[in-house]
């Protein structure tokens, strides 16, 4: 939240990014508000010559290019961010997001990641028309403060070993397939409410799990299948939850909005603080 009230510039090929117009929740706390903005530090608008009827430019120093409102919710170590096609699509605003945190403090000590929170249900769509699963592969983080019930054990595996982060990898023998679970548990999961959770009734396995974690936000994970004959790759990045939102909001119903979505979230999938 520092960084973000008092943050850096950083210069990507002609442009430079920073947050702008940040504004923080009364009581403090709650929520930090801001905008992601790039802008031409050296940049040119089109102006008319009314005297000889002609077009020209006029220097115009850190002129705007696009912004991207967001909200971070410390509760939920979650932030909501508008996707300005063309300009700050959802990778690019992580990325340089993540940049401008690590740039403020001079990349001393300091990392920053946005993972994407997954919509189960097109997730569920997508790895259903699989024909079969050869390939899966997950890095994953444990979380803080929320952890989820059906890969609860591989977090405590994480945390009992120290482990900061984790990359998985399990690719299927030549011409074979991965005995998997993966797309009866996540769609199992995608049809979970706050009072039906979903029990698989079994320990489910390290590869699974890893991608169901990735799917709630801490971590990427991406699915190599088959359809009919055809190779297909599903990442949890590419299904992320989104909503409709006003393009230019208020601090304060903005965090409203995405609270509800947030609380939800933890609701259905039956996410718990960790200790």
């Amino acid at each position: 939240m520092e960084a973000i009230r008092k943050p850096a510039s950083i210069k990507y090929r002609e442009n430079a990014w920073t947050f702008t117009d940040v504004v923080e929740s009364s009581p403090p706390g709650l929520y930090i508000f801001g905008r992601l903005s790039k802008y031409a530090p050296e940049g040119e608008v089109g102006v008319v010559d009314e005297a000889s009827k002609s077009e020209k430019k006029r220097s115009e120093p850190n002129l705007l290019v696009a912004s991207s409102p967001f909200i971070y919710i410390p509760d939920h170590s979650g932030i909501a961010f508008l996707n300005v096609s063309g300009s700050i699509e959802p990778w690019i605003f992580s990325r340089r997001f993540s940049q401008i945190i690590e740039k403020t403090y001079d990349d001393f000590f300091v990392d920053c990641e946005i993972k994407f929170v997954t919509d189960l249900k097109t997730f569920s769509n997508k790895i259903s028309s699989l024909d079969g699963i050869y390939k899966i592969e997950a890095r994953i983080s444990p979380p803080n403060p929320l952890f989820g019930p059906l890969w609860k054990r591989l977090e405590e595996y994480l945390r009992g070993r120290n482990v900061d982060r984790m990359t998985l990898v399990e690719d299927a023998p030549l011409k074979r397939l991965l005995k998997t679970e993966l797309p009866t548990l996540v769609k199992e999961a995608s049809e979970q409410t706050s009072e039906k959770p979903f029990d698989p009734g079994h320990l489910i396995s390290i590869g699974d799990a890893a991608v169901l974690m990735a799917a709630d936000g801490y971590g990427l994970g991406k699915i190599t299948g088959r359809n009919g004959g055809e190779t297909v790759v599903i990442k949890t990045s590419e299904t992320s939850i989104n909503f409709t939102f006003s393009k230019t909001p208020e601090p304060y119903e903005l965090y409203i909005r995405a609270l509800e979505i947030f609380n939800k979230i933890k609701e259905d999938r039956h996410m718990e603080h960790g200790q």
